[in-house]
This record gives C-alpha cells, sequence and structure tokens, in this order.
C-alpha cells in the first residue's frame, strides 16, 4: 500500500509561556494554525517483515531513524504489533529548525497514513504516540486550527478566518534557534526581572489584538538581526508581524493575497540588495489539515489528462 499526504506548516498566531513546571517542560496556551505550504510526505507500507526507512531527497542529513517521521513509524509499530516493513520519503518544502512545526508535520503525516493503512481508529492511542514524539504533533492530528494548553496535547478548536502571510526565514546558521535555547533564555529574562512571568488566561475568539509571541523578547534579544526583518515586513505593509514558535522565522499578516504577494516580491529584492540570506515564503492559513490519498503515479496523471482533453467539445 502506497499513501500521500501533505504535512502543513503552522504558526503560532499566540503563544503565551507560563513558568517552568517541576518536569522541565512550560505550560502554554498558544493558537496554532495550519498553512497551505507544507511537506509531501508518501508511505509505502509493505506485505512484509522489514525495517523503517526514511529518506529525504536533497537533504541527507534528514536521512534514517532520527528523523521524527521515522521516529513516529516505529513508535506506531510497537504500540499496535506491526512488522510490516515501512518506507517514507518526504519532499522538503518547509524551512528546517525554523519555528514552523516542520519535523512534527512529517511525523503526524506518517502518522496519519500508518492508522488509514492499518485502520486504527484509536485517537486517544495516536495522539499518546504523537505526544511521546513531540509536543507540536498532537496538534497536526487534529481537525484544524487550535488554542493548545500543557505541553501542546490538550487541544480546543478555533475558529480562524483565512489569513495571507509572508514568512521570512534566516538561512544564517548564527541565526538559528534551538527550541530548548528559546525557553531557557525566557526563563533567565524572568528570573532576572526583565520580563514578568505571565497569566496564561482562557482561549478565546482570535482577535488580531491577540497576536504575540513571548518567546520573541528573550530571542530577539540575542538575536538582533531578527528585528531588521520584523521591521522589513511592517515596512512592506504587514499589519503586524511577529516571531513563530521558538524562530527564527518571522511572518507578518496582510489585508489580502495581493498585498502578501508584492510585500514578498519588494523583501526579496531588498535581499538581493544586501540583506542576504533569507527565503521569503507566501501563505495562507487553512481552516483544515489534508487528507491522506493513495498514490496516484505522476505518468498515470498525465495519462488521464491527455484522455480528457482529447475528448471532443
Amino acid at each position: 500500500m502506497r499513501l500521500v499526504t501533505l504535512a502543513p506548516a503552522k504558526v503560532n498566531l499566540v503563544l503565551r509561556v507560563g513558568p517552568v513546571r517541576a518536569d522541565g517542560y512550560h505550560d502554554l496556551r498558544t493558537l496554532m494554525v495550519p498553512l497551505d505550504l507544507g511537506d509531501r510526505v508518501e508511505v509505502r507500507v509493505s506485505a512484509r517483515r522489514g525495517p523503517v526507512r526514511c529518506t529525504v531527497p536533497g537533504r541527507p542529513e534528514l536521512h534514517g531513524p532520527a528523523n521524527l517521521a521515522a521516529r513516529a513509524a516505529e513508535a506506531f509499530r510497537r504500540r499496535f504489533g506491526v512488522e510490516r516493513a515501512v518506507s517514507i520519503r518526504i519532499e522538503k518544502r518547509t524551512p528546517v529548525t525554523a519555528g514552523l512545526g516542520g519535523g512534527s508535520s512529517d511525523a503526524a503525516a506518517v502518522l496519519r497514513c500508518l492508522a488509514r493503512a492499518f485502520r486504527v481508529r484509536d485517537a486517544a492511542a495516536l495522539a499518546a504516540i504523537a505526544l511521546e514524539i513531540g509536543s507540536d504533533v498532537p496538534f497536526f492530528l487534529g481537525p484544524g486550527p487550535a488554542w493548545a494548553a500543557g505541553r501542546g496535547e490538550r487541544l480546543s478548536p478555533a475558529d480562524v478566518p483565512p489569513l495571507d502571510l509572508v514568512l521570512v526565514y534566516p538561512e544564517d546558521p548564527s541565526l538559528a534557534i534551538r527550541a530548548g535555547d528559546a525557553y531557557r533564555w525566557l526563563d533567565e529574562a524572568r528570573a532576572g526581572g526583565s520580563q514578568a512571568p505571565r497569566r496564561l488566561g482562557r482561549p478565546g475568539r482570535w482577535r488580531p489584538s491577540l497576536l504575540g509571541n513571548d518567546l520573541q523578547a528573550p530571542c530577539v534579544a540575542r538575536k538582533p538581526a531578527l528585528q531588521a526583518l520584523l521591521g522589513l515586513l511592517v515596512g512592506a505593509g504587514a499589519a503586524a508581524a511577529i516571531m513563530s514558535g521558538s524562530g527564527p522565522t518571522v511572518f507578518g499578516i496582510f489585508p489580502g493575497r495581493g498585498a502578501a504577494r508584492g510585500a514578498a516580491l519588494a523583501i526579496q529584492g531588498r535581499a538581493k540588495g544586501g540583506a542576504a540570506g533569507v527565503q521569503v515564503l507566501l501563505a495562507r492559513t487553512v481552516r483544515r489539515h489534508p487528507r491522506v490519498s493513495p498514490w496516484r503515479s505522476p505518468r498515470s496523471a498525465s495519462s488521464r489528462s491527455t484522455r480528457r482533453s482529447s475528448r471532443p467539445t
């Protein structure tokens, strides 16, 4: 059996972080929304016993068992007693270690594919596997935009209208941010009194005034170049601009697709003129995660198209 799906990227429209817990994690209140940007994930299940294999064409450093997608497949096999070989192929389109949830979404995509392949409908078991892999993975198993609490495992649906975004991802390795570092910097800022702990409150209806990210200030303090990227977005017409998740990607919200497209072109022009090493992406939020579909050969798709075009009109 061969299945395929899109593993959408996400942005955090709201990310509020509580004090560090006894287990080392933080309680969160975050509003996450999936995007129409994402990786293409293909899962092939063999009729024979065998291992899990994971390949990412063009990104050999992401091959193998350490990839979250491969770890998700192994966890699924352990939980449900599956011994058949599983091959995973990921076409990366979402930047890596960018605060956009790319690896977590790939892992959830694999779980969704395997759940369909083996007719698993135990949502609680799948959610437990997802949380074992990473805090963002349960979100990508859900239906769409959601408020997440706890580590990210307590989800409640959110009604978010389509938003047109421009994402700016700095490719300079010196601007990369590990999630653990971002949270540690926030804890240090709070311990030093420069940033007060926040009451998380309750999830509510989305409105632009809620936009915010508690991790942004400590990350910008250590990576000042991020402030310049936020300024690029606002200067290009964004109604507001913030960092997504633990960064370093920043994004701006624009009044429509045309305005976002114009802003993306303007920022790309500036990047060529000096702010080198940034990737500018156009995206729109979506209301539902993509479905899993049977894999179809590109050749068969093109032959169907040829047959349709040859019909008399």
